[in-house]
């Protein structure tokens, strides 16, 4: 085979030849399933004081050895996310200091938040543009419910965990299990770096107060309405927390 002409690529944006040959990074078995527990508890998938089932059958369920399940929690103790227990009721739990852990970490630069934000903004107003054509009224319930209680006072992980779940549903409604895949990894991840960048209390009040303009443009099955909402909805809070940042 031949040499590949790197010169035909000279003409390109210089943002797409670093997008095809940047370091490939293939996370390991521990990595993974300790980044998909870290994703559960900061999504409030998991919450304080949640046990987690034992090693065997997390193993089981995730599909690895119980050694890298091992691995893997023993990693989140080490960050101050789980905590555990012995004796006959023990075993590892979610630990009430993981906010903490949250806020303390290193985060990105302004900019690439600024740019995952971006992204996160895009896949969940499309989600809003699908599950605005398939979302149940058992859903619409559920997110009525959730506007309702988010505007009840609570402290800002609380706010968090009930925004989460808000998203989480509408990108549930859209019927695309990849999308909601992605959007539950790059919402965790945004998530906890956004407390990272703020290094103070979050200001997602404000960015809620837009909860109810994109429930009622899914109740009317306005897909390009919900869509429209939630991007705004986006780039409000990304502007909000980076406000904090400078302040």
């Amino acid at each position: 085979m031949g040499q590949i002409d790197t010169t035909v690529w000279e003409d390109e944006p210089v943002y797409v030849r670093d997008a095809v040959f940047e370091p490939i990074d293939t996370p390991t078995a521990v990595a993974e399933v300790a980044r998909r527990i870290r994703q559960a508890i900061v999504l409030g998938v998991l919450r304080d004081g949640d046990r987690l089932p034992a090693e065997t059958e997390l193993a089981k369920r995730i599909g690895v050895g119980v050694m890298t399940v091992r691995a893997a929690l023993s990693e989140l103790r080490a960050d101050g996310l789980l905590e555990t227990h012995r004796g006959r009721l023990g075993g590892s739990f979610v630990a009430s200091s993981h906010m903490a852990f949250l806020s303390g970490s290193s985060p990105t630069n302004p900019e690439t938040f600024r740019n995952q934000a971006q992204v996160l903004g895009g896949l969940e107003a499309h989600a809003a543009l699908l599950a605005a054509a398939l979302i149940t009224e058992d859903e619409l319930i559920i997110l009525g419910e959730l506007v309702e209680e988010i505007n009840q006072p609570h402290t800002t992980s609380e706010i968090g965990v009930l925004n989460n779940r808000f998203h989480l549903t509408i990108a549930a409604a859209s019927g695309n299990r990849l999308l909601v895949s992605e959007i539950s990894q790059r919402r965790a991840e945004l998530y906890a770096d956004a407390f990272a960048l703020a290094k103070v209390e979050l200001p997602l009040q404000p960015g809620n107060d837009a909860h109810p303009g994109i429930v009622e443009a899914m109740t009317t099955r306005d897909g390009q309405l919900a869509s429209m909402r939630m991007w705004e909805h986006h780039e409000f809070t990304m502007d909000g927390v980076l406000t904090a940042r400078r302040g």
